[in-house]
């Protein structure tokens, strides 16, 4: 065994500098009048939390007006940023499930489904979640996705493809209607799960089919390799093809701001006039 050093020795065989304090009033951090303004404040932070949180509707919608109007709850959970929304979960659940179909046309005019959707993949009931029928849903509820979504499946595919472009992306939206109980309990056998005599199997769904864009590469933003990129790949040059997202940075919004204020002075002169500003 190595021979301890100084330090190991003082670290470990060394007895205490001083014994530890003993807090007054019987081992209480603080007193009784700290002791009780403590609990009040955790009991307020937990009935606040209880009633942001709970449904936005019934007896909690009632309870949510009266105490937390008169509690100031509202101001208290956004002051300290405890904001939560309850609408991931409820009042009400998908009544549809969504997905979103993501077709490449090629450069020789060929469709090729990228099988982007979970549609007929996901088996019910199912343990691990697939994280793309969130994406499939953003896509289809928040169409502001849709563009840089498809610029990534271009640059996708023209990185696997040896640098060829892909001439656009088609995204199809796919629906089928959860059936309610009743209907559900009443399902034809083509229907139903092939495990159950009752029931309904959500791949056998009907299928509504909307198409939601239609989007060329060459016009969007990043909807090809850079030149860096493709250089890095070791992919052939493609100039002038390349139109990089154009993302302002905070320098840019403040100057845009300062240049708007010079050129309509009164407009600023009357903003400030109305927000009681001098």
């Amino acid at each position: 065994m190595a021979e301890e050093g100084p330090l190991a020795a003082a670290l470990l065989r060394s007895a205490p500098a001083r014994e530890p304090e003993t807090v007054a009033g019987g081992g209480w951090a603080y007193g009784r009048l700290g002791i009780a303004l403590v609990s009040l404040f955790l009991a307020y932070h937990t009935l606040a939390l209880l009633l942001h949180v709970t449904p936005s509707g019934g007896l909690a919608r009632q309870a949510e007006d009266g105490f937390g109007r008169a509690l100031g709850v509202r101001a208290y959970i956004h002051a300290t940023s405890n904001v939560q929304s309850w609408s991931m979960f409820a009042p009400n659940p998908f009544r549809e499930n969504i997905f979103v179909r993501v077709l490449v046309e090629g450069a020789d005019g060929e469709v090729t489904d990228l099988g982007h959707d979970i549609h007929g993949r996901r088996r019910y009931p199912y343990v691990v979640y697939d994280r793309l029928a969130k994406i499939n849903r953003r896509l289809a509820d928040q169409q502001w996705y849709l563009e840089p979504y498809a610029a990534w499946v271009c640059r996708e595919w023209e990185r696997t493809h040896g640098g060829e472009p892909a001439r656009r992306v088609h995204l199809v939206k796919l629906t089928s209607h959860i059936p309610p109980p009743r209907e559900a309990w009443a399902m034809p056998p083509a229907q139903r799960p092939a495990w159950s005599a009752v029931g309904f199997d959500p791949r056998r769904l009907p299928v509504e089919r909307e198409v939601l864009r239609a989007l060329d590469c060459d016009l969007l933003r990043d909807g090809q390799l850079s030149p860096e990129r493709r250089a890095a790949l070791g992919l052939p040059p493609a100039p002038g093809r390349h139109r990089p997202t154009e993302l302002p940075t905070w320098w840019d919004q403040r100057a845009d701001a300062a240049a708007e204020r010079a050129a309509d002075p009164g407009a600023d002169a009357a903003e400030r006039a109305e927000g009681g500003g001098g």
